[in-house]
């Protein structure tokens, strides 16, 4: 398709003003709300409360929604508002789009849903049919984000992708914490060491809300190689105890955690593959 009208939820927030900006560059046109005021905040707007999602996505005129709009961790506000406005605000904005007649959403997940922070990989690589086992109230939000869009597919037609989002960081923020993982390997096995840079979680967002046909339910997008200099199976082996059944191998420092369904979705690859020996900053 061509340019379309794109509202982006949370769009001050560390990949939503990426996602802004990607969009922007590609010709869409795109209005940005958030709870925070930023220079990306076209409107700020409390996901929570439908009156102004409603009015948000028909001021904008909207054809397709990246909703980036959550608390992004534990901790940041009392454990029942992490938990409860993270699905409300999800809840509110799929059914607003289902009532409006806007299809196409791309909503942010986490790979925490698969609690590495608590156990180790079944399996690697590890693939959406993984077993979720959220470890804390932000993982459990979104593993009823996922449900919720599930529904809201099944029962109202609408296309939402799950994006599980990976370790993703600003790129100034990258350097300083390979520098922190490669003093302490074990501090990187909750994101399986690798991370993902903003900009490649924008062009996900880019590629998955442009795509003509594209099946709904949850992606992995993250960076695909460890940012470590070290064989990913020796890292798996040298954290946890527990075997780790190995389906493929994990050649070439590849990421433990695999996007070959974005890929073969809509040709999602990394373009900024950070490593230890490898640095993308921004210009």
């Amino acid at each position: 398709g061509g340019c379309m009208n794109v509202l982006v939820t949370g769009s001050s927030g560390r990949i939503g003003h990426y996602v802004v900006r990607e969009l922007k560059a590609y010709g869409h046109v795109v209005t940005g709300i958030d709870v925070l005021p930023s220079q990306e905040t076209g409107l700020r707007v409390d996901l929570t409360e439908p009156g102004e999602v409603y009015q948000a996505l028909a001021g904008a005129k909207a054809e397709a929604v990246v909703h980036m709009g959550a608390w992004p961790n534990p901790g940041m506000v009392p454990d029942t508002r992490t938990y409860g406005e993270n699905v409300q605000g999800t809840f509110n904005l799929f059914q607003a789009c289902a009532d409006l007649g806007i299809k196409r959403i791309v909503s942010a997940s986490s790979n925490q849903v698969y609690g590495f922070a608590g156990a180790a990989p079944v399996y690697v690589p590890v693939d959406e049919d993984h077993p979720r086992r959220p470890v804390n109230c932000y993982a459990l939000s979104k593993v009823v984000g996922e449900e919720a869009a599930d529904y809201f597919v099944s029962n109202f037609g609408l296309e939402i992708l799950s994006f599980r989002f990976m370790g993703v960081r600003r790129p100034s923020q990258i350097g300083p914490e390979l520098e922190q993982m490669v003093k302490n390997p074990h501090s990187g096995s909750p994101i399986l060491w690798t991370r993902t840079d903003a900009r490649d979680a924008a062009l996900a967002c880019r590629l998955a809300v442009k795509a003509e046909t594209v099946a709904p339910g949850p992606y992995n997008i993250t960076g695909s190689r460890v940012v470590l200099d070290e064989d990913p199976e020796d890292l798996i082996r040298s954290r946890w105890e527990t075997p780790v059944e190995v389906r493929e191998p994990l050649s070439n420092f590849r990421s433990p955690l695999s996007c070959e369904k974005a890929r073969q979705a809509f040709g999602y690859e990394a373009q900024y593959v950070w490593s230890v020996s490898q640095r993308h900053p921004e210009d």
